[in-house]
């Protein structure tokens, strides 16, 4: 969380009665370039988490995002809905499949631009896989990075979405759906 978000938040929290006025000197710090790189990921990944879930109109039990951050950047979406995975353009809505295709699927190279940028500032290593996931009925979402610095980040896209994809099919039939716990991640 950058400076300013920390001291309103802390404002926020005097202001309710829930944190004391002598606590507003604890945030009077300024991150380093690579934690505020860091929490900018954070932000844009729980952006992207609510956009893809508000896309299938919130009607979903647990959403999915590979995003390649590399030289083709792209989002890939599946969905377990009724206890089964299916990938965004499977599903049966032609609405939401017109507005994932038109609206969230272009997003990937500017998503991918900004956030790299912030790492190549801070002379941090560029994400070049990331998957997040998330669970409806606890809001829980969970992030798996790839660094360009991983030896896995030579993988091909459509290796890691095909496991991941075929692991998790396997996973979710054991997993309940108020878990409040991440599922398992390729690699």
């Amino acid at each position: 969380m950058g400076f300013f978000n920390r001291l309103f938040k802390k404002i926020e929290d005097v202001n309710t009665g829930e944190a004391n006025v002598a606590e507003l000197e604890d945030e009077f710090y300024v991150e380093s370039e690579i934690e505020e790189a860091k929490d900018f990921w954070v932000e844009m990944a729980q952006n992207i988490i609510v956009n893809v879930v508000k896309a299938a109109n919130n009607e979903v039990e647990r959403a999915f995002i590979l995003i390649n951050m590399g030289e083709q950047p792209s989002f890939d979406i599946f969905y377990q809905v009724d206890g089964s995975l299916i990938m965004w353009h499977q599903l049966e809505d032609s609405i939401i499949k017109e507005k994932i295709h038109r609206e969230l699927l272009p997003q990937a190279p500017d998503v991918a631009s900004v956030v790299n940028d912030k790492f190549v500032q801070a002379n941090h290593p560029k994400i070049s896989y990331a998957e997040l996931q998330f669970e409806w009925e606890t809001k829980a979402w969970f992030s798996h990075v790839i660094w360009d610095d991983d030896e896995n980040a030579n993988l091909e896209k459509e290796e890691i979405l095909s496991k991941w994809f075929n692991t998790l099919s396997e996973e979710i039939k054991t997993q309940p759906l108020d878990s409040d716990s991440k599922l398992s991640w390729y690699p």
